[in-house]
């Protein structure tokens, strides 16, 4: 087994969990280790679908540019995510590093050629495909049918799922991305989001420094009214 999978945080991710310990060599000796910096771009919204992604840390922003260059934050990553299938010949969004990160890159053509040998890999992927429409009907729904202090909470909720994947977030955690990322990702502007989160700090439903670190005091409330279920 790679000494790199045994540390590495998307071993038990869903592209990864596939492999046994005696067979994630064939998954690895086929990747490319990329990093990716603070603000770079892990893809480009145009650029040819030639690669695929998974996610080993930090977290990125998948994001999508309107004609009139307003910009629309799809999903929020972390390690284990999985990208760049898509039915095209070329990505629809862009992939921004929101703190320095890691992934390992595949050609899809090589990858496509673990199918024969590892037959579950193949429906893996297309289990991956299917979650990503279910999770974009989850957005839509919040969306449209949400207030924004319920968006708020239900969006803390979900991001601290995603980090706790991860890592512990018993004692809180820190949002890698901006007000500005969450009033796109949410179809806010940045100072309703403001005032959102002036609203559940006063409720007592959260705490939120100047670190941009957020601690739920009450979650049973903040579930409440976000509506989240994990």
């Amino acid at each position: 087994m790679s000494i790199a999978c045994t540390k590495c945080l998307a071993r038990n991710s869903p592209l990864c969990s596939v492999f046994q310990d005696h067979e994630i060599h064939a998954l690895y000796d086929k990747a490319h280790k990329l990093k990716v910096e603070t603000g770079s771009y892990l893809i480009h919204e145009e650029d040819p679908t030639t690669h695929v992604y998974n996610i080993s840390s930090g977290a990125l922003a998948l994001e999508r540019l309107a004609s009139n260059g307003a910009k629309q934050i799809m999903a929020f990553l972390y390690a284990g995510n999985f990208i760049g299938i898509v039915s095209g010949t070329s990505y629809t969004v862009s992939c921004r590093a929101l703190s320095g990160a890691t992934a390992c890159q595949w050609n899809v053509k090589e990858l496509e050629g673990l199918y024969r040998q590892f037959p579950k890999l193949e429906e893996r992927v297309h289990e991956i495909a299917s979650r990503v429409v279910e999770a974009t009907m989850d957005q839509l729904f919040v969306l449209g049918r949400k207030t924004t202090v319920e968006k708020l909470a239900w969006f803390l909720l979900f991001i601290e799922a995603k980090q706790g994947a991860v890592e512990d977030v018993s004692g809180g955690f820190v949002m890698p991305m901006t007000r500005i990322d969450i009033a796109d990702y949410l179809g806010l502007v940045v100072e309703t989001v403001s005032r959102g989160f002036s609203q559940l700090k006063k409720r007592d439903l959260i705490k939120l420094s100047q670190k941009w670190t957020v601690t739920i005091t009450d979650r049973q409330g903040l579930e409440k009214l976000g509506g989240y279920i994990a």
